[in-house]
């Protein structure tokens, strides 16, 4: 298992992400989501984006059953329907993963559209009720009565 290996990681928060991911990192983790929504535009044509470096010296693809451009398709057709559930949130994220280089300058908004859509399955709330549960669960409870007993 290698530093960067997103097929056995389960701790994203501590990711610093990568500039290339292949169809098999894959895992709807934040820092792929924000990745895939930047590349957005180059999926739609049913490519996947090219790396700007070489990945890794011996690396080598191999040969898949399908066509070409449908992992492209299938990753973005999940997306777009995990993205049509969040509104104008989800818009803003759109905007904004395209127009910043970094996931931490995303506006509030933005992340709560991304964290909502992240995750290796659809979210089975919808996007209000997951809000107001998060809201509920970062909320601290001021009814506790300290006693002194």
């Amino acid at each position: 298992m290698s530093e960067g290996d997103c097929r056995h990681c389960r701790k994203w928060g501590r990711c610093p992400g990568k500039e290339w991911y292949s169809f098999a990192d894959i895992r709807f983790c934040v820092q792929q989501v924000f990745w895939l929504l930047k590349w957005a535009w180059v999926l739609r044509q049913g490519r996947w984006p090219a790396p700007e470096t070489v990945v890794e010296s011996g690396v080598r693809g191999k040969m898949s059953a399908g066509a070409p451009f449908a992992k492209a398709i299938l990753i973005i057709a999940e997306l777009d329907q995990r993205l049509a559930r969040t509104g104008l949130r989800g818009e803003l994220l759109v905007e904004q993963c395209i127009n910043r280089e970094k996931m931490d300058y995303l506006s509030d908004n933005a992340k709560d559209a991304l964290y909502y859509v992240s995750g290796w399955s659809r979210n089975p709330r919808s996007f209000a009720q997951w809000l107001a549960d998060r809201k509920y669960w970062r909320k601290p409870d001021k009814n506790i009565v300290k006693t002194g007993a």
